[in-house]
């Protein structure tokens, strides 16, 4: 809000002229169906200006060129306004053609400014216009000590005050005022235009805060207009309240056509000069006469209290009837009225409709009706009259045989051949008889299975199945009354339509007890559209819907055993028999595209060199899945995985596994370790050649005999030995030259349990 006002504060009087002008401009451009955004760039071709100075002054500009494309048109439709203000009197300074061709908006705001002067604001040649319109509002106003039409309207209080002074009771003063300039501002300018017809062209934000003397003058005439044009109003008032007997009119039946003996009635509606119906135009009484050849007729003459009224009569005879209608010694619009009254017939709406015919029926079986003829006074008519019956079935027009008895009342015969809903329309003169169109349920047979009654269900009519398995479901047979059906024979039959719109052709059983057993093997995963019907008996070429068909499927896509892969260390020669494998499974469907979801019943069987091996097999519920097992012994394995009993991708696989290390029986063969030889300086020796004796002594004192000694060449001794197995400490001895070396003798305890 705080953004807003200060983008008000910063316009500039070009900026609040420029707009107030603009939507001046419009109001009377709005009666040529025009309006305009800019003054500078849409009254350059000068249509808009010379079209604002014919509304403004009801008076011929000229012939101004439509398509002013050429700089040269655009200025000769600008001269014509200028030449024609200046017949008018008004002189003008400054401003050329060019100049509103250019776009000079300081000059053109100039123009605008003028032409409101003399034609909104009215002033004379020579007179202030400021002057007299601020006097005029210091008369309305004088509370307010308005001396300028700038500062002093700032508050708002000031415009909601003059709204209040040409309108008594337009608000609630003081109590309306909100001490808020902008809020009384907003309020007297949008009452100014809801109650009274002052047009918004000024915005509240620019009396508030940017308040320019030009725009608040243009705004402020206005309600010097609307105070000075009252009379005009008042006197127009007065005026619309005065029927005008040309304007005024008669309508309805009574004056179009009707029936002897029969009531009729029609309107007379009080109008004013524009043709308007006066609802306080009460009392009035219109001068009426109904003539005949054989005499005048009586008639009601009612006030309805709104401007009209109603004239109701019983012509008594049949011929043409002249009906003048008059106000004040005039007639009215289009009096004296003729009228042709012609003799007593029947009334579609009293006619009589009964019988069996119209109540229902079966299949097969001849039925009949009624039509009893009456009057509007509800008589029967013995003369012939031409009603008409169109009976449709289900499948078509059934014939109807039509004849009249002695008493008037004619008799319909027709057999409905087929079960379904009847429609029987009768008419006359094409008019509806009685509550034609009747609608008639014809039964299917009881010995017949009926398909409004009739239904199929099952799995395979239910989401959740795949394109690899096939689907089933069952029709049941249903009599008419809604009992099941014991016995087959019904002509049910199913249509199936795949994703790709081709038809699949299911396996429908007849199971003789009144249910039918449906399988399909769908195709892809879609929606497969199947229809369960009930071709006619008569006519098998008809056929009918079962009461829940058609019903659209959503088949998903299954997992095919073919597309069905599986991997993993498991599957893969070089396995040893005593550490555990595993392999996986990965669910795919017909396309060979992953399934994401588990549930899938895959079967692992392992078979190894001694018997079948128990697998662990884990869904992870993802398509995948995990097994599990441990090879007991060397050899060949026979791996199967099925899935519905079919082998999935290259199944069976067959895995070499081998004989592996086992830590029970595995011990330490050999053991070493290396010498290092140094100097008397304890320097690493470069070269071997040293006395060098090395002993071990097993627990039982026995000499170790397989030991080796392999002079590096680089002052050190590979120790390589082969101890018995015999657990204990074993101690060893390494000598330089017969002394031992640093660290020698020393004990190692070997554990060979």
């Amino acid at each position: 809000m705080a953004d807003h006002i200060m983008a008000a504060q910063d316009r500039t009087w070009i900026e609040v002229q420029h707009k107030t002008f603009t939507r001046w401009v419009n109001t009377y451009l709005v009666h040529r169906a025009m309006s305009i955004e800019t003054l500078e760039h849409d009254f350059h071709d000068g249509l808009a200006l010379f079209y604002l100075l014919e509304v403004i002054s009801s008076k011929e500009v000229g012939r101004p060129n439509k398509r002013p494309k050429f700089r040269s048109q655009q200025l000769e439709n600008c001269i014509f306004s200028l030449e024609f203000l200046k017949r008018e009197g008004i002189r003008l300074t400054n401003i050329g053609p060019e100049d509103i061709v250019d776009k000079n908006l300081k000059l053109i705001l100039g123009l605008v400014w003028t032409i409101i002067l003399r034609y909104q604001i009215q002033v004379e040649e020579g007179k202030s216009a400021k002057n007299a319109l601020l006097e005029w509002v210091r008369s309305k106003i004088p509370e307010y000590n308005i001396n300028n039409f700038d500062k002093d309207w700032k508050s708002g209080q000031a415009i909601v005050a003059l709204g209040e002074a040409i309108a008594p009771g337009l608000h609630n003063l003081p109590n309306d005022f909100t001490n808020d300039p902008l809020s009384d501002a907003n309020l007297g300018i949008t009452k100014a235009k809801d109650d009274l017809g002052i047009p918004d062209i000024l915005d509240a934000e620019d009396m508030v805060y940017n308040p320019d003397e030009l725009a608040n003058m243009t705004y402020i005439s206005y309600y010097r207009d609307y105070e000075e044009n009252q009379r005009d109003r008042e006197a127009e008032a007065a005026k619309l309240l005065i029927p005008v007997p040309s304007q005024c009119i008669a309508h309805g039946p009574g004056l179009e056509t009707g029936e002897a003996q029969i009531q009729s009635h029609f309107f007379i509606e009080a109008r004013n000069f524009k043709g308007d119906v006066i609802p306080s135009a009460t009392g009035l009484q219109f001068d009426v006469q109904i003539n005949h050849p054989n005499g005048q007729i009586d008639f009601n003459y009612i006030d309805n209290g709104d401007g009209t009224y109603t004239v109701e009569y019983v012509p008594l005879y049949q011929g043409t009837y002249t009906i003048p209608i008059q106000l004040s010694g005039q007639n009215i619009s289009r009096s004296p009225y003729r009228v042709n009254i012609g003799g007593a017939k029947a009334d579609p709406a009293k006619c009589k409709v009964y019988g069996p015919g119209i109540e229902g029926g079966e299949a097969g079986k001849p039925t009949e009706f009624f039509i009893e003829p009456r009057n509007v006074n509800n008589e029967v008519i013995k003369a012939p009259v031409p009603f008409q019956v169109h009976i449709k079935g289900p499948y078509g027009e059934v014939p109807a045989d039509l004849h009249q008895g002695d008493d008037g009342v004619y008799t319909v015969d027709y057999n409905p051949l087929d079960y379904g809903d009847y429609e029987i329309e009768i008419t006359l003169d094409g008019n509806q008889v009685g509550e034609s169109p009747y609608h008639v349920a014809i039964d299917y047979p009881l010995d017949l299975a009926d398909p409004k009654q009739s239904y199929a269900e099952g799995p395979g009519l239910e989401p959740g199945n795949k394109n690899t398995h096939p689907c089933e479901f069952t029709i049941f047979a249903v009599d008419r009354d809604g009992n099941p059906r014991n016995v087959g024979g019904d002509d049910f039959d199913v249509q199936i339509e795949d994703p790709e719109k081709d038809n699949i052709s299911p396996e429908i059983v007849d199971n003789n007890d009144g249910t039918y057993t449906v399988v399909y093997q769908p195709t892809d995963p879609g929606v497969y559209n199947i229809d369960v019907i009930q071709h006619d008996q008569v006519n098998p070429l008809f056929f009918e819907h079962v009461k829940n068909s058609p019903v659209a499927v959503e088949i998903e896509a299954g997992t095919d055993a073919s597309q069905c892969e599986a991997y993993g260390p498991g599957l893969e020669d070089g396995l040893v028999d005593n550490l555990p494998t595993e392999f996986y499974i990965q669910a795919k469907d017909s396309n060979g595209d992953p399934v994401l979801e588990g549930g899938d019943l895959f079967d692992v069987q392992i078979d190894g060199p001694n018997g079948p091996i128990e697998p662990t097999l884990t869904d992870n519920g993802d398509g995948t899945y995990k097994v599990d097992y441990e090879p007991e012994e060397a050899g060949p394995h026979d791996i199967n995985v099925t899935l519905d009993g079919i082998p999935i991708k290259g199944a069976p696989f067959r895995v070499n596994v081998n004989a592996g290390a086992d830590h029970s029986h595995s011990v330490v063969e050999s053991c070493s370790f290396v010498l290092r030889t140094k100097d008397k300086r304890g320097e690493n020796m470069a070269n071997g050649g040293a006395n060098l004796e090395v002993s071990i002594t097993s627990p039982n004192g026995n000499e170790v005999e397989d030991i080796q000694t392999q002079d590096i060449g680089d002052g050190t001794y590979l120790v390589t030995f082969k101890l018995p197995e015999e657990s204990g400490e074993y101690a060893f001895s390494c000598t330089i030259n017969g002394k031992d070396i640093r660290g020698s003798p020393w004990t190692q305890v070997y554990n060979y349990q």
